[in-house]
């Protein structure tokens, strides 16, 4: 597997385009759109959050076949909490890309980001799609990826290549979100494309692995998004001989998609609104695997936690009563924490580790925490970020 450039155009037969039709108040690009000439495989997740965007309720419609061709995004406007108007408006869009594609109508998707609670301009939106649909190119990859942010800081893409029998098979995704970013799923937008032919049900599977070892991993402050959508497109354009479940050649392509998916998840927290720092949380030697889940979010979750981190004070006290407050089978007088390679409680009790060597890891800008239970040989892993002063300024001013 080697990474190439290209974006979510990378792979044979997708295209991709972007305009300003004046949902952003800066003028930026906020429309996007991603397509393939032909139709694709696909898959996708969503949130579990009860409250869904008109945009993901129709795309739960739409997937549920198996088969698309494209997905239209908006940012700037969450198209959510503004009744059942919202999920006709995501259909009247849709519909009028499809009309300018030449499409079936239920081959084309929707997502959208931003603000909760306004109508979508719709008229602004179908007066953009000309320019919109004139802009397809396959080098407009990197153009998609920034016309999908909100608060994000920089855009967020990934290509890589593989090869299976002696077919170049290639893979890329984009995503955006910098907060609200919660487990279950934590993806915010996330979109993948490949020109693999893959059968469905093999792709459902290596994406559903790939969500959950990744996007499902991170955390920036607990906050579980209404609008989380991840999607995969597979137009088969590689001509590779069909991959098909547990095959040797599935295993290849899985391992493609995992990789793909961690490095944009970690692109997602390295960007976390007002972070100035990478976390990685591990939890081992649980009993069960639930119980080194629990206290590895909680950990990552905890706002006194991602406070001391900004701080760079090394008070491991915030990180035992986290894992302690969990619900997580625990026993506190054979609990052992480590900040870095550095022992700093052990059975429970603390020890006398170099305050000054414990300050300099918390300068750096990757911190690893881990907590030993052990009692068991299960373990967890979440990937978060710091609380600073800009986080609360950002999300204080995020509708003005």
């Amino acid at each position: 597997m080697k990474i190439i450039k290209g974006g979510v155009t990378a792979p044979k037969g997708f295209l991709a385009g972007s305009t300003s039709c004046g949902i952003k108040k800066s003028g930026k690009a906020d429309l996007a759109l991603l397509f393939s000439t032909t139709p694709c495989v696909s898959a996708a997740t969503f949130t579990t959050n009860r409250v869904k965007s008109g945009s993901v309720v129709l795309c739960m419609q739409r997937i549920a076949r198996g088969v698309s061709q494209g997905v239209i995004v908006n940012s700037g406007n969450a198209n959510c909490c503004v009744g059942k108007k919202e999920i006709k408006d995501a259909m009247e869009i849709t519909d009028a890309v499809s009309a300018r594609l030449d499409i079936k109508k239920d081959l084309m998707l929707m997502a959208s980001t931003g603000i909760i609670g306004r109508p979508l301009p719709l008229e602004k939106i179908k007066s953009g799609l000309s320019a919109l649909v004139k802009d397809l190119s396959g080098s407009n990859g990197t153009s998609f990826a920034k016309a999908i942010m909100t608060t994000d800081t920089v855009h967020k893409e990934i290509a890589v290549q593989i090869n299976i029998k002696g077919k170049a098979v290639r893979l890329a995704g984009a995503v955006k979100g910098a907060g609200m970013i919660c487990p279950n799923m934590a993806t915010m937008l996330a979109f993948f494309t490949t020109d693999a032919a893959i059968e469905k049900e093999a792709l459902k599977q290596a994406f559903k692995e790939s969500i959950y070892d990744s996007f499902n991993k991170i955390t920036v402050d607990g906050d579980m998004s209404t609008n989380d959508s991840a999607m995969i497109f597979a137009n088969g354009r590689a001509e590779n001989s069909v991959i098909k479940k547990k095959a040797k050649d599935y295993f290849i392509f899985l391992e493609a998609v995992k990789f793909a998916a961690k490095e944009l998840s970690r692109k997602i927290i390295l960007d976390g609104e007002g972070g100035t720092r990478f976390v990685e949380i591990i939890v081992k030697g649980a009993k069960r695997e639930l119980s080194a889940e629990l206290a590895a979010r909680r950990i990552a979750n905890s706002n006194l936690v991602k406070t001391m981190i900004a701080g760079g004070d090394p008070n491991w006290g915030r990180i035992a009563a986290a894992a302690g407050s969990s619900g997580a089978d625990i026993n506190p007088w054979r609990m052992d924490i480590y900040f870095g390679k550095v022992l700093v409680m052990k059975n429970g009790a603390g020890t006398d580790a170099s305050r000054p060597l414990l300050l300099d890891i918390f300068k750096k800008k990757e911190i690893e925490v881990v907590v030993d239970l052990k009692s068991g040989n299960k373990s967890s892993r979440v990937w978060t970020c710091d609380f600073t002063e800009e986080y609360v300024r950002i999300n204080a001013e995020y509708e003005t």
